[in-house]
């Protein structure tokens, strides 16, 4: 209970603090969301093992793969990442010390490719509505607290024992109904019930696939949270892994019906 009081109450923070940021001007909107991403990239660098300087350089790789998905020249941001990580390896553990060199060169590479795809799709989320945004955060957030609540009051089948203890196919089954609902909230939105059901479904089936998924990272760094940023909810990383597959798939259908 004192659990589950904690998470309420951060959970609200966090919401308030959302709705805060998305009221800013565009541009110091971006601003905040992307350092809140970098700082996402930072932990799951740190999950990963590499060292200090590695950790850091995840987070100028994130940014210039970021950078070159939105302006259009992403073949040259790639090219510049996969350049910036094999001279700083060569630089710093390439003359006397490979030890480590995996771990190296897997924190500075993985965080940028699994993290900047999903900034790049909350932006034209963001240009099409802020009330899309919205609607976004409340489909992955509702099937989130269901599977949440569900999970700890009748979870007996576990999904992912060794990635994710704690998900269970009765906390699964219960977002997939709840975030598929909630879907509907785009009913002012002026789009069918249909479309919204489809929407709610699919972005809560991917969103809650993402979520065991950055789980890995954390299990096999034996840590429970991505850091403790935030209390009761971990880090930046815990906050956003349902958003790592959802906000992409979420733009897509946005396209696919209303076009």
């Amino acid at each position: 209970m004192k659990e589950f009081l904690r998470r309420t109450i951060s959970a609200i923070f966090l919401v308030v603090l959302i709705i805060g940021v998305s009221l800013l001007p565009d541009l110091l909107f971006f601003a905040v969301i992307t350092l809140f991403f970098s700082l996402a990239a930072w932990e799951m660098a740190k999950l990963i093992g590499g060292r200090e300087g590695f950790v850091y350089l995840a987070v100028i790789n994130f940014l210039l793969l970021f950078f070159s998905l939105r302006f259009g020249f992403f073949s040259y941001g790639v090219l510049m990442v996969i350049f910036m990580s094999s001279f700083y390896s060569l630089l710093f553990t390439g003359k006397s010390d490979v030890n480590g060199f995996v771990k190296d060169i897997s924190a500075s590479l993985l965080p940028p490719l699994i993290l900047s795809p999903t900034l790049f799709h909350i932006f034209p989320i963001w240009a099409k509505g802020k009330f899309f945004f919205y609607l976004l955060i409340v489909i992955i957030s509702i099937a989130d607290t269901a599977a949440y609540l569900f999970g700890m009051r009748f979870g007996k089948h576990r999904i992912y024992p060794a990635a994710s203890p704690n998900k269970s196919w009765e906390g699964f089954f219960a977002a997939l109904i709840f975030g598929t609902l909630s879907g509907l909230f785009g009913l002012f939105l002026h789009i069918k019930p249909f479309p919204l059901l489809v929407i709610g479904f699919i972005t809560t089936l991917f969103a809650q696939l993402s979520d065991p998924f950055e789980s890995l990272f954390k299990r096999a760094a034996h840590m429970k949270d991505s850091s403790h940023l935030i209390p009761g909810h971990g880090g930046v990383l815990d906050r956003i892994d349902s958003y790592i597959l959802g906000a992409p798939v979420f733009y897509y259908l946005l396209v696919w019906f209303l076009k």
